[in-house]
């Protein structure tokens, strides 16, 4: 989890390709308060089958439908490699008062993001 402070997004930037493990959690954490994320930039990105995504909302704020919040950004020409184990692409999951639809083909065509949808 690229935050360390529950008020402020952080952005973690890693220079190579970044691996999530088969054993492995990205904790997300979106502050619906200040509508800002946080998100992790890599030159390629790799998602091991079983990998988890742990989204932590912060506030319980109601988001503007259409907001995205780019959760992984894929800097490399690749698109992202697999899928995390509870977050399929094109699902929706609620939190708190929030719908978000899952895109691994977001931003540039391979960034993971999330959009808030009615």
């Amino acid at each position: 989890m690229p935050s360390i402070d529950a008020n402020r997004a952080t952005t973690l930037t890693i220079q190579s390709a970044l691996t999530f493990e088969s054993d492995g959690t990205y904790a997300y954490k979106l502050n619906t308060k200040r509508a800002r994320a946080d998100q992790v930039i890599a030159n390629g990105v790799s998602i091991e089958s079983g990998a988890q995504f742990s989204f932590v909302p912060v506030a319980n704020k109601r988001l503007s439908a259409g907001t995205v919040f780019t959760a992984i950004s894929d800097t490399s020409a690749n698109p992202i490699s697999g899928t995390f184990a509870n977050l399929a692409d094109g699902s929706t999951f609620t939190a708190g008062r929030n719908t978000y639809e899952v895109d691994y083909e977001g931003g540039d065509g391979n960034d993971l993001s999330l959009t808030v949808v009615p």
